[in-house]
Order: structure tokens, then C-alpha cells, then sequence
């Protein structure tokens, strides 16, 4: 992550500014779609990022393909203002942590979940009941697959990770030797 203070601050700006869940799904999918078009078109994202091309200028641009897309207001703003104070090339983190902010001001923990192989239906309902026993709290799990992992899964959310995987065994069982216990 560049900036992760910045992304934060921004990321708790645009969600702070979201009502409701309907507004939240189309503002940040169009943010996302945003950054997406921005990241595609190699003449869009070298126009926005040419250091001597002005901010109002940048925003003309912004401004002209948010509208094309009919983008609710509070997208155009957003962007105008990253663009404004040159912050644009953290658009993409912004929109990946935006779920997780707006999880976390609506008092759900939100956790992403490793594991070798797919959770069945059943795993996964088990393992929400445990998050949610651990957390104290309503949870959201993400899924992804990571062959790193020998067996087991291990849970992350934020910086604190919870690791029950053969492999986390293993590394906990090496510590363990190497400090001559």
C-alpha cells in the first residue's frame, strides 16, 4: 500500500459520506468502475498522472467521463477531489478498502479467510459462528485461495491474524526450538 494512512483517511471520508446501503453499492461501484477505466486506458491514466497538465484541467477530464456515466454526485465529488489534491493514484486501494470501512461503521468485523481448497457451505456457516464468538460481533468473511497454505486456514483481519494452519504450526513449532524451549 503507498500511502495507508492516506488511503484510510480517504476511504473513512467517502463512507462517512454514504446514507445507506443502496448508496454505498453505487457509489463505490462506480468508483471502482473509475479506477478500473483509469487502470485500462494507458492515454486516460497518462493525462491524469502528466505532472504538467493542471489540476483543473484533470478535473475537466474526470468530470466529462463521470458524467458520460451519469456518476451520482457524490462519486464526481470524491474524485474531483482526489484529482484536486493529487491523490488519484490511490483511487484503487480506496476502493478495495472501502467494503471493510463501511462493514466496520456499521459494527461488522471484517476478515479475510485463506484456505488451500474451497470452504463448503457448512465450513464456511461454522467458521462465522466462531468469528463472530471470537469478535464479540457481526462478521464479514471474504474467501480467497492460497496454495501456500498446507492445510487448515488462517483468518486476517487488519494487521492481527489468526492462524490455524498446519503451516502456522509449523513455523510456531520452529520458534519454539529456535528460542531452546
Amino acid at each position: 500500500m503507498k500511502n495507508p494512512t492516506l488511503v484510510r483517511r480517504y476511504t473513512e471520508g467517502l463512507v462517512g459520506a454514504l446514507a445507506d446501503e443502496t448508496e454505498f453499492r453505487r457509489v463505490v461501484g462506480e468508483v471502482e468502475s473509475f479506477a478500473a477505466l483509469v487502470a485500462r486506458r494507458d492515454d486516460l491514466r497518462g493525462a491524469l498522472r502528466n505532472p504538467f497538465l493542471g489540476a483543473a484541467s484533470k478535473a475537466a477530464i474526470a468530470r466529462e467521463i463521470l458524467e458520460r456515466t451519469e456518476a451520482d454526485a457524490k462519486t464526481v465529488r470524491f474524485i474531483l477531489l482526489l484529482i484536486e489534491h493529487g491523490r488519484l493514484g490511490i483511487l484503487q486501494e480506496i476502493a478495495a478498502a472501502a467494503p471493510a470501512a463501511w462493514n466496520e461503521r456499521r459494527g461488522v468485523a471484517t476478515l479475510e479467510v485463506s484456505s488451500v481448497v474451497p470452504l463448503t457451505d457448512g465450513q464456511k456457516a461454522r467458521l462465522e459462528e466462531a468469528a463472530e464468538r471470537i469478535e464479540g460481533r457481526r462478521v464479514s468473511l471474504g474467501y480467497r485461495i492460497d496454495p501456500g497454505i498446507i492445510g487448515g486456514l488462517a483468518l486476517r483481519k487488519g494487521n492481527v491474524v489468526y492462524d490455524v494452519s498446519v503451516e502456522g504450526d509449523l513455523a510456531r513449532l520452529k520458534e519454539k526450538i529456535t528460542e531452546g524451549q
